[in-house]
């Protein structure tokens, strides 16, 4: 049967709405590193069968794979109603994947497109700095892969409403909140070869095989930060051109 390293949205999204993922992460027995390493990492894989083969996800210690169960659960319970589901996201957003700061911007976007995009870019600001993080530099993928699930909505209010992207960004950077997020990278880096065919393989990644020495974090917030100014200042001169 086809392999596929599942990396593909509309395959994704019917996992999750089936919740075939969330339960069969959450049986996955994982092995423990015992080097005293805090960043060592052994990752364990989660096969699920689709409609012309199966999907394989990297799990353990909130891996890729643990962020779209833990995604799924939160878009199939019924407990908590919409607005305080918004609220617990936002509150925990220094200590969970950026992932979840997509689904808030998927949840509030209508009813309140200026939050749901400040979720949008604060996601897409941190998963760019987890990836950067990361030694395997396919992981840089689930930048793009991960904002997808913001849904096709908040492109649409961001491309006719411009000046709340602007005002978005510019709160993100003048906040110091782009940077200090205290959730670990792995999340991100697991998306990549590297960790896959660790995870395969039954193998334990120690942090200098996977993470960025932290001498090397500021040079690559600097260069985030550039990114996004050059592209704030791109935005504000179109938006002054269009309203001449």
């Amino acid at each position: 049967m086809l392999i596929s390293m599942m990396k593909f949205r509309s395959s994704l999204t019917g996992l999750i709405g089936a919740g075939l993922l969330a339960a069969s992460a959450a049986g996955a027995v994982l092995a423990q590193d015992a080097t005293g390493d805090a960043n060592a990492r052994s990752p364990g894989i989660v096969v699920i069968p689709i409609e012309g083969g199966e999907a394989h996800f990297v799990v353990g210690d909130m891996a890729w794979g643990d962020a779209l169960g833990t995604l799924s659960q939160l878009q199939t319970q019924t407990e908590i109603p919409p607005d305080e589901l918004a609220q617990r996201l936002w509150l925990a957003r220094h200590d969970s994947p950026p992932l979840f700061m997509f689904e808030l911007a998927r949840m509030t976007v209508d009813s309140d497109p200026a939050f749901a995009i400040q979720a949008y870019f604060l996601g897409r600001v941190r998963t760019m700095y987890d990836a950067a993080r990361c030694l395997d530099s396919s992981a840089i993928e689930i930048i793009n892969e991960a904002s997808a699930y913001a849904g096709e909505a908040i492109i649409s209010v961001m491309a006719e409403r411009p000046e709340l992207t602007v005002a978005a960004i510019e709160t993100i950077l003048e906040s110091g909140s782009a940077f200090s997020g205290g959730n670990s990278p792995w999340w991100a880096c697991s998306f990549g070869s590297n960790a896959y065919f660790a995870a395969v393989n039954e193998q334990t990644l120690s942090g200098d095989e996977w993470l960025m020495v932290e001498n090397r974090w500021p040079a690559i917030e600097a260069r985030i930060t550039a990114n996004i100014q050059s592209n704030l200042e791109m935005m504000r001169a179109t938006i002054v051109a269009t309203d001449d």
